[in-house]
């Protein structure tokens, strides 16, 4: 059978239909050699927090099947954070609180906008997906 790639679309409408909440997606620039997308999304408690990580996990798992996969997965015994490693995505799943208190967003962010999102089309986001980018008419 042929399954669909897990990248950047496919997490973003997985969160989305998972309900998660305030999604934020940060393109990292090639030269800090790190991922290439960071992903922040907020659960609505504990239990919603850890079955939006779960799940996530489970599909990465059955679409790479064939391929062997290392993926990091953190925060399994806290209940505000859990964090996975997808190899070129990062996703954090946080509660409000503590995204609050940690403000990654700002962090990734304090770059100029416009160099992060500018190969991003702004009709093809949501709202929520258009971090700091202006819409032109």
């Amino acid at each position: 059978e042929d399954l669909p790639e897990f990248n950047i679309s496919l997490l973003v409408n997985l969160l989305r239909q998972e309900n998660g909440r305030d999604l934020c997606v940060i393109r990292i620039p090639p030269e800090m050699k790190y991922v290439e997308y960071f992903v922040i999304v907020g659960g609505m408690s504990t239990r919603h927090l850890q079955a939006l990580a779960q799940f996530t996990l489970k599909v990465f798992k059955h679409l790479k099947k064939d391929v062997q996969s290392h993926v990091c997965l953190e925060g399994k015994d806290t209940d505000d954070w859990m964090c996975i490693d997808f190899g070129n995505i990062v996703v954090h799943f946080m509660l409000q609180e503590t995204r609050e208190a940690y403000e990654l967003e700002k962090l990734w962010t304090l770059r100029s906008h416009d160099d992060q999102l500018s190969q991003f089309v702004p009709e093809t986001l949501p709202l929520d997906f258009t971090f700091g980018l202006q819409k032109t008419e």
